[in-house]
């Protein structure tokens, strides 16, 4: 074991402490006893130093994360280095004394430090003298003493080093001995070349050989000069100075090489490196800013020449050519000094640092599509799948924890409060019996709800479209019918997809309502910015923005996926069943079957060798039993009566063969026929039902509706489901038309319940609240318990609770609107009377139209998509009569050739259309309480007056832009008057110029008729709005 703490410092005025870095390199010194090496000449001689790099002692470090080199220096690092040492200690000559050893970490090699006593110049010939000079100027030799040749280092002790460490089994590795006896170096070989000498030069060898010529591939001369200059196998001469650092600079094959001076050739660079290794490529030096060293890049072919490289020659002086090469290293006579540069060499990434980075962004017309294409992949074989499933689950019901057995179990059987309120069965029955009110209040719900199951049962062809104004009842018409149909069933409630204001809105929005899951809505915006990016860059778009159409189709269409999976398992699981029951049913009949050929007699003979009975010889199968035995074998009556051996059943024997027979075939008839209805019938339950809630009702963004509508029809034209739109009105039908052209709607028409309807639903909703408030009071009397008893029965008979007339005609107002028939039934639960009820929600009828219709003031009344004229004049018209005819109105100010406003006006329900055959017929109030609403504001006098000064003031001047229109025309009949009448335009009169033309006469008299009744219009409209304006004075 080597003690460093008992040998002198490599310096003696100097100490050198350990120091260990994470994931770096660390220098450890190993001081040597002086004692181990004896100088061969006197001790008062000069000394020499140098140093030769080991190589492959440890491994090389690749990376901060090559955990290699701290696992060789913690298990064997110690053992190399005695090795080492050993090594180093049996060479003897020239005073050579070790001064210590110094572990490069990252290069994986060992410094050997040494002194020696350089040898005199009579021990040295003149002719090798020679030899080694021509051997040196080949291989790049520093010599500018001619002595120096001879006295290099590697040229003394290289050798002996070799032949010492083939004593001790080779130099040693990390990786054991098989590594350490590798060959790393063929000493007759010159780097580059093939060099064949003569036999007279080998000396001894041709001697023992007894060849006296011819030609020999290698020289011994070679081994002196390449060993001399550089070093070989795993024994380097370190010719520059040496510069240990631990920086994150780890080896690579590529060096930089820096000129601290003239610029170096590329052959003087090639002589220099090519003994460490084979070369792959030298890289000139290139322009650099200035105050910057210029460079070249040298590449080996492997690592390990590479890690050599840099240690032996950074810090090394050399000539900048060839030529002045050779001159130093011969020694000879020069005019002018020769110019060196030093070296100094650094490990260079093969890769440059944002190398990637940089080509990307040079290349984005390669990068950017194959990126797109890349997420396109990654989003249909990733999450699209993820997406499916939970569309299915939605489907399915997987997440609704409503739909478990256990839920609704413990909602019958328990009734919690406050935090388990989801499990009270309270609310639940609450709502069916509102349902089953809302359902008998009248007949025309019961008829369309029959129309849409009787569709539900065939197969799809066509939308299922429900329309009605809002409040008739659509909603929970399609609620009950769901409920009713044991089928998956998805509801898109629209108009929480129209209320998106942005892209990303209207695809989480749909996301939400599919159950499509993920959804990254931001990178529509991402994509975008991409996409203009990239036209500033490249000129064209590169295809990462998509518009949202197009993916609220792909959305749509992994939904669609979705739901015929959902049909595919159903349908499965239904064949699956009934197949099960199929193959019950052949089962019973072979069972029946048994049963009766047992009854006449038929015996198993497999029996007899159970039994023993002496009649096992015959049990050697079935007795058979043909087709014709029915009619022969006469019925027998088995032991035990008429309780058949199987189960007990009980066999008929006053049945015949023949008949059992024919019975059976017409059970089997039946069963068959049967079968194959329900397979039909079977498949058609299991297609799911997707309802369209809200449709079309609001302008929604992008084209949302026709998208919808297309999805629609590809689910109906496939089978994959059936299709239930609901929607207020016909106008939303022109997007399903669209989308099935050639198929007619199937169509289901609510209307608002007749006054009948309307008073007997208001009746049944009163009575239980009236039965609850006469329990009460008998509760809390201090009467007897059978006068409660009466009360009780008298608060639950159904003839108890009784509307006054005034209450009907109040009732009335509201129509059979189910929203207004609710909020009235509300406020009377609450202690209001019917009339003042009644009155209430006129009022804040009339608040919320007056806003809606005029608005808050004329800034926000020219954001409405209509004028205030036009709405006054729909309001004063339909106060007085309770529908117009809608052509009528488009011919009349101020709706002529402004049919989109009144479009408006029905889309935003301040009016309805009915229609007959599709085509527009009457415009009506938009829900029945609308018509008093539109009395209350024409008799506030502040209100029509102001509405009335403005509608007159815009006939004014619609009138007046008339009248001047009118006198331009006349100037122009003036005109052509004056200048000759009829000849002047080419028009002769009459036979012998009687009879002239009367056209413009008659032109210019109807001009004047018209003109004087405008004239007189905008006299008595002026006079009207003074009479407003009084009213407005006077502030009532």
């Amino acid at each position: 074991m080597i003690r460093p703490r008992s040998l002198p410092l490599r310096y003696p005025n100097r100490s050198l402490p350990l120091f260990r870095f994470r994931n770096h390199l660390i220098s450890r010194s190993i001081l040597t006893d002086s004692s181990t090496a004896l100088p061969t000449s006197s001790s008062s001689a000069p000394r020499s130093t140098a140093s030769f790099y080991i190589s492959n002692v440890f491994p090389i470090q690749l990376g901060r994360l090559d955990f290699r080199p701290s696992i060789a220096s913690f298990l064997r690092e110690e053992a190399l280095l005695e090795h080492l040492h050993a090594i180093a200690n049996d060479v003897k000559v020239h005073g050579f004394q070790v001064e210590n050893w110094e572990v490069s970490r990252k290069d994986g090699g060992v410094f050997l430090h040494f002194s020696y006593i350089a040898p005199t110049e009579e021990q040295t010939s003149k002719e090798e003298e020679k030899v080694d000079e021509e051997k040196a100027a080949r291989i790049g030799v520093e010599s500018t003493p001619s002595s120096y040749t001879q006295n290099q280092p590697g040229r003394l002790f290289i050798s002996p080093l070799e032949e010492s460490a083939q004593k001790h089994g080779g130099w040693p590795s990390w990786l054991g001995n098989w590594w350490a006896q590798k060959k790393w170096h063929d000493d007759r070989k010159v780097p580059g070349h093939t060099l064949y000498s003569s036999r007279a030069e080998d000396g001894e060898d041709a001697a023992m050989d007894g060849d006296e010529g011819g030609l020999v591939k290698g020289s011994a001369g070679a081994v002196k000069g390449l060993q001399g200059a550089a070093g070989g196998g795993r024994v380097w001469v370190v010719k520059g100075k040496q510069w240990t650092e631990d920086m994150n600079r780890f080896p690579s094959n590529r060096l930089r090489v820096e000129f601290d001076g003239p610029d170096v050739s590329q052959e003087m660079l090639y002589t220099l490196f090519r003994p460490y290794g084979r070369l792959a490529d030298i890289q000139p030096p290139t322009p650099v800013p200035a105050g910057s060293l210029r460079f070249a890049s040298v590449s080996f072919s492997r690592l390990s020449p590479a890690a050599i490289a840099i240690n032996a020659l950074h810090g090394y002086s050399t000539p900048t050519n060839t030529a002045d090469f050779t001159i130093r290293v011969l020694s000879s006579a020069t005019d002018k000094p020769i110019p060196l540069s030093r070296l100094r060499l650094f490990y260079e990434r093969p890769l440059k640092a944002h190398a990637l980075r940089d080509w990307i962004s040079s290349h984005p017309r390669l990068v950017l599509p194959v990126v797109a294409f890349l997420i396109g992949t990654l989003s249909y074989t990733f999450f699209d799948p993820i997406r499916a499933f939970f569309v299915r689950s939605k489907l399915e019901g997987v997440w609704d924890i409503n739909e478990y057995s256990l839920i609704k179990t413990l909602r019958q059987k328990f009734v919690l409060p406050t935090s388990f309120g989801f499990l009270n069965s309270s609310t639940s029955e609450t709502e069916n019996s509102e349902e089953a009110i809302g359902k008998n209040a009248w007949a025309d719900r019961i008829e369309a709800e029959k129309g849409v199951e009787q569709w539900l049962a065939e197969y799809p062809s066509t939308f299922i479209t429900i329309t009605g104004p809002p409040g008739s009842g659509k909603s929970s018409l399609v609620t009950r019918v769901l409920k009713q149909q044991d089928k998956p069933a998805m509801v898109i409630d629209c108009e929480e997809i129209a209320k998106a204001k942005n892209d990303a809105g209207l695809v989480s929005a749909l996301a939400d309502q599919t159950g499509y899951y993920p959804v990254f809505s931001f990178m529509s915006s991402l994509s975008g910015l991409i996409d203009l990016a990239a036209v500033g860059l490249i000129g064209q778009k590169a295809g990462f923005s998509t518009p949202v159409d197009q993916q609220l189709r792909q959305m749509l269409e992994i939904v669609g996926g979705a739901l015929k999976d959902v049909s595919t398992h159903a349908q499965k699981s239904h064949q699956e069943a009934f197949q099960a029951q199929k193959d019950q049913v052949e089962t019973d009949k072979m069972r029946q079957r048994k049963r009766q050929m047992i009854a006449r007699g038929w015996h198993d003979g497999r029996l007899d060798c159970v039994a023993g009975n002496g009649l096992s010889e015959l049990g050697v199968g079935d007795e058979p039993f043909e087709e014709q035995d029915w009619d022969s074998v006469p019925l027998a009556v088995p032991m035990g009566g008429n309780v058949a051996p199987i189960q007990g059943d009980t066999v008929l024997t006053s049945l015949t063969a023949s008949t059992d027979k024919v019975e059976s075939e017409k059970l089997e008839l039946q069963t068959t026929a049967s079968t194959e209805l329900d397979v039909e019938s079977e498949t058609i339950k299991s297609l799911p039902i997707v309802v369209l809630k809200n449709f079309a009702q609001k302008t929604a963004k992008g084209d949302l509706w026709n998208v919808l509508a297309e999805w629609g029809a590809s689910l109906v034209e496939n089978k994959v489901a059936h299709v239930i739109v609901v929607t207020e009105g016909p106008t939303a039908t022109k997007a399903l038309t669209k989308a099935l052209p050639a198929k007619p709607l199937n169509t289901v028409g609510l209307a608002d319940a007749d006054e009948v309807n309307a008073l007997a639903y208001v009746r049944d909703k009163l009575r239980p609240h009236t039965a609850a408030t006469t329990t009460t009071t008998a509760s809390n009397s201090t009467s007897t318990a059978n006068a409660g008893n009466e009360s009780q029965k008298q608060g639950s008979d159904p003839k108890a609770y009784t509307l006054s007339p005034e209450d009907s005609a109040q009732i009335a107002k509201l129509g059979g609107r189910m929203v207004d028939l609710e909020n009235l039934v509300y406020k009377v639960r609450t202690g209001s009377k019917i009339k003042d009820a009644v009155d209430d929600i006129i009022l804040r009828n009339v608040v919320e139209l007056r806003k809606a219709a005029f608005g808050d003031d004329s800034e926000d009344a020219k954001a409405l998509q209509w004028t205030r004229a036009q709405a006054w004049k729909v309001v004063s018209e339909l106060a007085n009569k309770g529908e117009i005819p809608y052509n009528k109105m488009l011919q009349e100010f101020p709706f002529k050739g402004a049919e989109q406003s009144l479009k408006a006006l029905e889309e935003h329900e301040l009016v309805s259309v009915s229609y007959i055959d599709g085509r527009a017929s009457m415009v009506k109030p938009g829900k029945p309480v609308f018509r008093y609403v539109f009395q209350a504001l024409v008799n506030d006098p502040i209100f029509k007056s102001s509405c009335q000064i403005e509608y007159n003031n815009a006939i004014i001047a619609k009138s007046e832009s008339d009248i001047k229109a009118y006198e331009q025309e006349l100037m122009n009949l003036k005109n052509i008057t004056t200048e000759g009448g009829s000849n002047a335009i080419g028009v002769s009169g009459g036979w012998l110029g009687l009879g002239g033309n009367s056209a413009i006469r008659d032109r210019g008299k109807w001009l004047l008729d018209k003109m004087g009744g405008l004239v007189d219009k905008v006299g008595k409209l002026e006079k009207e709005n003074a009479e407003m304006v009084k009213v407005l004075s006077s502030g009532r």
